[in-house]
């Protein structure tokens, strides 16, 4: 071992009696008593993002898989963008598997518990394998995933997988670039896992903190440091092979994508006293229509408290903070709260200033991620050193737990002060002072417990000590404030109940119209909620707000994604500029229906849009600024004239509008069919998102796509009767997919190779 053992870390009987299956079992129990509701299939989750980004994205990705198509490119959002690439979609994590084959109004809310449970599980061997205490592992297995980050990330199906993955990848990451072997092979595959759940800043945030463990280590082992650095090297390409065929495809969408170095400032941080929803959650924040507490000023996570008793444990494991491998994740955990902070503080504007990439990260608040992650570490470490302390070490630990105990409580009865003292509009001071003393007699409990634990003899006693203890730890998650992720009954997923209800007319569909939410009703929506669980889903799904178009099957101008081309951003900005959208461009967009004015939920229609195909338009040649000023202008006019680059000009022979017949014979996701007959060169234009991975052929032919409009596609037809074809080709999938297929031969063969290697061994034995 490189890294010390933990200080006095003696585990008793009691400790050991916490097994890996036993604890899984404990683990089981405490996750079916918080969501016995949601296991039996009576409800399923809602709040914020899950209704409106994640259910949409899953359900988009299960009807992809029965028709037996990949979802490369998706229709019916913000005028069509790839699908698979986008970082959260999940369209290639192989354990979506789970609720591609089962009813999705249960198995994806399933899918999110599932992981949860998989983020202690894993948390248990990490931390074992650090204390070498087994009890010490099932605080900090219980720890990582009942806290409020963790209870709040189940509203997104890919970020709780991602963090399910966190522990097990630093686990066999370690163990990896020391011992090599199998090793490598596991963590190449959790490290693959946990790619393919496509969430960047959780990815970005653990590779960050295994190199930060490398080095640790290769700084105190210089004769294998080399060695482990290859092994690590290798991993890194391992991953990135077994992952190629979604890396490619999202590094090809981020290059074309909104997403630039200065996209956006520092969004949604930390509030600057948001360290103290550590100790008292309800601290200066405001209630939620439904009963869920929230912070101020950031919108990311409503709360990231780790449970009073599990910060005191914490920082009883400073007390070990002469060990390199403490001192380090002291060094990165106080890092990234002051990185949190955002604007609020500043290191992170200073960083910014020098590293502009770390914009990356919108919203700075994410940089709890890690804490969330080493708290728990933290406290396995000073909870082993507590309780394998000699006899004549323990009144001086029994002292600083006393002592702690006291600063502790003295800090929360400051911050209730503070609550009546300096009031926050729409904050109750009440409530955070019931909060603090509901967290400090937590903290009173759980501390004199792991003191009296000392005094009990008799073995069964000591494992219903310890059990009573993780219970605490399991209360003091549960009810910091009301349940995080509230439920709802899951009908309220039920697809098509807005064509039911609205009865549209005409419907919009796919190469037909458009659906647009108007500049108020994207602006309000964000921050509506209705009291009651089932009027708030079904609101936003008449709304069509967010994704909840994709669960009726409904085109829709814009959408709820991570990633777009930077060329629709620039029109948009035009399209929401004022309080109704620029008629011209409105038609050209194809929208056919546009909320009322005050009124999210009905719809008005508009007869004047254009089908998605058009043609027959007079080409105009212009640059970026004056196309888009010519689309917003009132003038504009999209059945008569085309805005093409200047650069292509040469490629183009058509000079006047033209009179053609156009028929569309298929529009799909990933293909269009077209049969054209004019008699002199025209222009067909399609009012669909331009990416080079669409190909044009005129007649089997490969045929010249131009951008239109700045940011959609256009043909160019010569005279006489054609057939004419857009086909959504991604060669950066393909490759990907060859590379990911090879990786995994290669990752089988040696997995068989080794495998025959043990049994020969044993065969010798």
């Amino acid at each position: 071992m490189f890294w010390e053992r933990a200080e006095g870390a003696v585990p008793s009987r009691a400790d050991e009696w916490f097994t890996p299956w036993r604890f899984a079992a404990v683990l089981a129990a405490l996750t079916c008593l918080a969501y016995p509701d949601v296991i039996f299939g009576g409800r399923a989750f809602f709040h914020r993002d899950f209704a409106v980004f994640g259910y949409p994205l899953a359900y988009h990705h299960r009807e992809s898989f029965w028709r037996g198509e990949i979802p490369l490119w998706n229709p019916l959002n913000i005028c069509g963008l790839p699908f698979l690439a986008q970082w959260n979609t999940m369209a290639l994590y192989p354990l979506s598997i789970f609720y591609l084959l089962l009813p999705l109004s249960w198995s994806l809310s399933m899918f999110c518990l599932i992981h949860f449970f998989l983020a202690g599980l894993g948390m248990y061997f990490l931390a074992q394998s650090w204390t070498e205490n087994r009890f010490a592992a099932a605080v900090a297995g219980v720890a990582f995933p009942f806290n409020a980050l963790m209870l709040n990330c189940l509203m997104w199906p890919n970020n709780i997988a991602a963090l399910a993955w966190l522990p097990w990848l630093v686990w066999a990451g370690e163990r990896a670039w020391r011992e090599g072997g199998r090793w490598l092979l596991w963590a190449a595959l959790v490290g693959s896992l946990q790619m393919l759940s496509g969430a960047p800043e959780v990815i970005l945030l653990t590779w960050v903190l295994l190199a930060a463990l490398l080095a640790g280590q290769m700084t105190l082992n210089s004769k294998e440091r080399w060695r482990m650095a290859r092994r690590f090297a290798f991993l890194v390409l391992w991953v990135a092979g077994l992952a190629a065929a979604q890396l490619l495809p999202f590094l090809d969408l981020l290059a074309h994508s909104q997403r630039g170095k200065s996209f956006a400032d520092s969004l949604w941080s930390m509030p600057a006293w948001g360290w103290a929803n550590y100790l008292v959650p309800l601290f200066r924040n405001y209630p939620t229509p439904h009963g869920v507490y929230a912070q101020p000023e950031q919108f990311w996570i409503a709360s990231y408290y780790m449970g009073i008793a599990v910060t005191a444990l914490a920082l009883l494991g400073l007390a070990q903070a002469r060990q390199p491998r403490v001192f380090l994740l002291i060094a990165i955990t106080a890092f990234c709260l002051l990185m949190a902070l955002g604007k609020h503080g500043v290191l992170y504007s200073a960083l910014k200033r020098v590293v502009p990439g770390i914009g990356f990260m919108r919203y700075p608040v994410k940089f709890v991620l890690l804490p969330t992650f080493i708290l728990p570490l933290l406290a396995g470490l000073g909870l082993a050193r507590a309780l394998g302390a000699q006899e004549i070490d323990w009144p001086r630990r029994r002292r600083h737990i006393i002592i702690l105990g006291a600063v502790l409580l003295a800090a929360i009865g400051v911050l209730c002060w503070a609550a009546f003292q300096y009031p926050l509009a729409g904050a109750s001071a009440s409530v955070a002072a019931q909060s603090g003393a509901s967290r400090a007699a937590f903290l009173a409990a759980t501390l004199g417990g792991i003191i009296s634990m000392r005094f009990i003899e008799r073995p069964r006693l000591q494992t219903l000590a310890r059990a009573g203890l993780l219970l605490l730890l399991w209360l003091d998650a549960m009810t910091a404030g009301p349940r995080p992720n509230p439920t709802v009954a899951p009908w309220v997923y039920e697809p098509n109940a807005v064509r039911k209800e609205l009865r549209p007319e005409p419907v919009p569909s796919i190469g037909r119209s458009r659906a647009m939410l108007n500049v108020e009703a994207e602006g309000n929506l964000m921050y509506t909620r209705l009291t009651n669980s089932t009027d708030q889903v079904m609101y936003t799904r008449l709304a069509l707000y967010g994704n909840c178009n994709l669960l009726d099957d409904i085109p829709k101008v814009a959408g709820m994604y991570s990633l777009f081309f930077r060329e629709l951003g620039d029109v948009f900005s035009y399209l929401w500029m004022g309080t109704n959208p620029p008629a011209g461009l409105a038609d050209f967009l194809s929208v056919s229906h546009i909320n009322s004015p005050g009124k999210a939920t009905q719809w008005d229609f508009r007869p004047n849009y254009l089908p998605w195909v058009t043609a027959g338009q007079q080409p105009l040649f212009a640059d970026r600024e004056q196309t888009l000023a010519a689309l917003a202008a009132k003038n504009f006019d999209p059945r008569r004239v085309v805005f093409l680059p200047l650069q292509d000009r040469p490629f183009v022979r058509t000079t006047n509008s033209s009179r053609l017949t156009l028929t569309i014979r298929n529009f799909s996701a990933h293909k269009v069919e077209l049969e054209v007959e004019a008699v002199e060169p025209s222009i067909v234009v399609i009012s669909q998102s331009f990416y080079h991975n669409w190909r044009a052929y005129l007649d089997d032919k490969p045929t010249q796509l131009f951008r239109a409009n700045h940011a959609f596609q256009a043909v160019e037809a010569p005279p006489g009767r054609h057939r004419l074809a857009l086909v959504y080709q991604d060669y950066p999938f393909r490759g990907g997919a060859l590379i990911s297929l090879t990786s995994a031969a290669v990752w089988g063969m040696v997995f068989i190779r080794g495998r025959k290697r043990v049994l020969l061994g044993k065969e010798r034995n």
